[in-house]
């Protein structure tokens, strides 16, 4: 079974593992205050819900409108280890932030879900 994030329900993206190691090495290397940046927040979810309700946005629209203000939050440095042990390859920092957002936004979408923000459907199911 795969490692999954609190309300995470793998509906997107299926699992987690880079943003399950990125928490664990952050909490291995006591930088928790730096890692809890990306815990989801009221705000996010609210920001989420209007996304949702008012354009009924995808998902890479909507990671997308969120990356910029995310991609601050994120410690580089700790988000390469992260690719690096999760896939064997070491990227450039902006590659390792871009892979890592992408499952971030997943889980704030999946929390929102959880929490009757918002509902999601696969692209292919007819929205009523």
């Amino acid at each position: 079974m795969r490692e999954k994030p609190f309300l995470a329900s793998g509906k997107i993206l299926g699992g987690y593992p880079l943003l399950v190691k990125y928490f664990e090495i952050c909490s291995s290397e006591k930088k928790s205050p730096e890692c809890a940046e990306l815990l989801p927040t009221r705000g996010i979810l609210e920001e989420i819900s209007v996304l949702v309700s008012r354009d009924s946005k995808t998902f890479i629209e909507i990671l997308e409108k969120l990356e910029e203000s995310l991609a601050g939050k994120v410690d580089c440095t700790i988000a390469v280890k992260a690719y690096d042990s999760v896939y064997g390859v070491k990227p450039a920092c902006s590659e390792a932030v871009k892979a890592l957002l992408r499952e971030v936004v997943a889980w704030y979408l999946e929390i929102a879900e959880a929490l009757g923000l918002v509902k999601l459907s696969k692209s292919w199911e007819r929205r009523e």
